[in-house]
């Protein structure tokens, strides 16, 4: 059995003014498309499993609004995690879950990991690559990525490293797969420039896939201690008895997928993605998922723009409630919402989330 796990739970904190506790991005309509980034997810995830066999892991005060939106697919499969403990935690738990309620051996079982903050317009390339993916995965004892072929010295994404003159493992000529050599975190501009000029490098697209019996036996070797954790969880689950997992899940540290099990494994493969990716991370992404006018500015909601250059300005109330005026602006980001506005140099957007956190210090409603 194939199933996908889609990771939502995160709060999207550099989207802020729209991105809220409530209604994080994954729930917003980022690309221009008219859905959320979330709906897209399952609409592409249901291209290689059937709606059943995909699930939303999530944080518990999202579970009611992730079902309300109805995406197609069963209410119970949108996952509540008991608490937050990063992408290493909702991995766990979502791998837990899916052993107690499909009674399959892990062996039986190959999982894909996807996430719900990514813009993949051309669905065909990417799930025939995702399907090659997961086929690599189900005949072979390694976890298997997707690396996308990086188009710029990007210092917000991580990075897959493979050997220099790396031959391909497999035997499909449209589908290389390489041993991943290491991953590197978010380098500076110097250093992601050196990656490109290399020519050994992908950028990370945080899509994972493993068989789970795979999964468990790379962490009991990288960390012992979560890998009982995970044994621990699916037998509590599968006793119904969901105090004992909360209590069980609450011991586990807050790390991601990448430092706890990825960098320390013995056997990850790489796939490069043939697709168009983009990672919507930050209100710079806009310039990359929306139209832009003559002037190289986006707008939306409706705003007036005069003498501006390459900006973002983005009006979610639209004009009928609040009319938006900017004019001589380059390079910059005006965002506003209900009860909050946003402004700043677009290469700053990545600082958003220290606004996020000197409002949260205030105790700021707007959150």
């Amino acid at each position: 059995m194939k199933v996908i796990v889609i990771m939502a739970g995160g709060t999207g904190e550099r989207f802020w003014p729209l991105s809220r506790f409530t209604k994080p991005k994954q729930l917003l309509t980022l690309t221009g498309s008219g859905q959320s980034l979330l709906e897209e997810a399952v609409e592409r995830s249901m291209a290689i499993v059937p709606p059943a066999n995909i699930f939303i892991a999530t944080s518990s005060h999202l579970q009611k609004a992730i079902q309300d939106a109805e995406l197609g697919i069963p209410a119970e499969n949108v996952i509540a995690e008991p608490c937050r403990r990063n992408t290493a935690g909702c991995l766990i738990y979502a791998t837990a879950t899916i052993l107690a309620r499909t009674n399959l051996s892990p062996e039986e079982l190959t999982m894909g990991v996807l996430t719900a903050d990514q813009r993949i317009p051309d669905t065909e390339p990417f799930v025939n690559t995702i399907g090659n993916a997961m086929d690599v995965a189900e005949k072979n004892d390694a976890l298997i990525t997707v690396g996308i072929q990086p188009v710029r010295p990007e210092t917000g994404y991580g990075y897959i490293e493979v050997a220099a003159n790396a031959k391909s493992l497999g035997d499909d000529k449209a589908y290389p797969l390489f041993s991943v050599a290491s991953f590197k975190e978010k380098p500076k501009a110097d250093e992601a420039a050196k990656y490109i000029a290399s020519g050994r490098f992908y950028w990370n697209s945080g899509m994972f896939f493993w068989r789970l019996s795979t999964f468990q036996n790379e962490f009991g070797h990288a960390n012992p201690v979560m890998a009982e954790t995970l044994e621990d969880l699916t037998d509590a689950l599968m006793a119904n008895d969901p105090d004992r997992a909360a209590r069980i899940f609450d011991a586990l540290p807050n790390i991601s997928i990448d430092y706890a099990l990825m960098e320390k494994a013995h056997n990850v493969m790489v796939v490069p993605g043939n697709f168009i990716w983009d990672d919507v991370g930050a209100w710079d992404a806009l310039d990359r998922t929306f139209p832009r006018d003559n002037n190289g500015n986006v707008r939306v909601g409706d705003p007036v723009v005069i003498d501006c250059n390459d900006s973002i300005v983005y009006n979610a109330c639209g004009q009928k409630k609040i009319a938006v005026g900017a004019v001589g602006l380059k390079d910059m980001v005006v965002v506003v919402g209900d009860d909050a506005v946003l402004v700043m140099p677009k290469n700053r957007a990545q600082d958003v989330r220290k606004i996020v956190i000197s409002l949260r210090d205030r105790g700021a409603t707007q959150l």
